[in-house]
């Protein structure tokens, strides 16, 4: 049965292993403590592809968190990266709407495409959509722990198309909520960055992996791309709208074919909007 009593239309039908989608949560905390947020990261695992979404997200910390006028959703990866029914990427930011509504003691999250766009459904875990509620009273007006739950769940998947049927197979409800220590969400470093920025890679030199790290003051269409001293490209690391955020790539010396490159001086530039910066690092195997 589904949330509503209705009968769930998969019953009594076999679906083959792993086409399903799975929920869960992530939380911290940001800002001054004065002045602070309390934002959560529902996560997915599509093991086919989603076209949209539709559920309530409830807590347990009355009127110590707020989303009203000030609450904000943001697409996750998995709602900022679809494709259309032939697996090509949609490169529209809009190919995918997200909306949010306060009402009496949840918010209803509703995902949707009016052009058929979906995700990868590729099996990894990716961040699904990030809300952020406000904090009136700052950090000490928080209660020692917060839970989060969810109910009236729906994940159409493709994998009966053209029906579009509820794949759902696992969330956090009431039954099975998740808890966060208040005192263990962090505060402060994860405040968003103020401006686009690209760190050097460490360690440098390497052998045979680098981290990357970089800032996006906003939600932008980011590309990272590794070159050698000739300006050829070695591999792209990322191409893909990522959010606002502290973001880190990781380089394991390897091209666009796996092969492991040789020795020498490489190139690594980031473009995000407007942005473009770029870097020297250094390979000794």
């Amino acid at each position: 049965m589904l949330p509503d009593g209705t009968p769930n239309p998969n019953y009594g039908q076999v679906i083959a292993t792993g086409l399903c989608a799975c929920l869960g949560f992530e939380a911290t905390l940001s800002g001054m403590p004065e002045d602070s947020t309390v934002t959560l990261i529902v996560k997915m695992v599509d093991n086919e592809p989603i076209r949209g979404i539709q559920m309530d997200v409830y807590h347990d910390a009355g009127s110590a968190l707020e989303y009203g006028d000030m609450g904000v959703v943001h697409k996750g990866d998995k709602l900022l990266n679809v494709f259309d029914e032939n697996g090509d990427p949609v490169t529209s930011s809009n190919a995918m709407q997200l909306l949010s509504n306060e009402i009496d003691d949840y918010v209803k999250v509703m995902a949707y495409s009016t052009n058929r766009a979906q995700t990868a459904g590729d099996g990894e875990e990716g961040s699904l959509y990030i809300m952020t509620y406000k904090a009136p009273n700052g950090h000490e007006g928080l209660p020692a722990t917060i839970t989060f739950w969810l109910d009236g769940v729906r994940l159409p998947g493709t994998s009966m198309a053209p029906d579009l049927l509820d794949v759902t197979c696992d969330y956090p409800d009431s039954d099975n909520a998740v808890t966060f220590n208040t005192s263990e969400m962090g505060i402060g470093d994860d405040a968003l960055p103020t401006v686009f920025s690209l760190s050097q890679n460490y360690p440098n030199p390497f052998n045979p992996t680098t981290r990357i790290a970089f800032d996006l003051p906003e939600q932008a269409m980011a590309k990272l791309v590794v070159y050698n001293l000739l300006g050829q490209q070695v591999n792209v690391l990322t191409n893909r709208y990522m959010n606002a955020g502290h973001h880190v790539l990781d380089w394991n010396g390897l091209d666009a074919n796996g092969n492991s490159v040789a020795s020498g001086v490489y190139f690594y530039e980031l473009r995000a909007g407007d942005y473009v910066a770029k870097k020297k690092m250094l390979l000794l195997r």
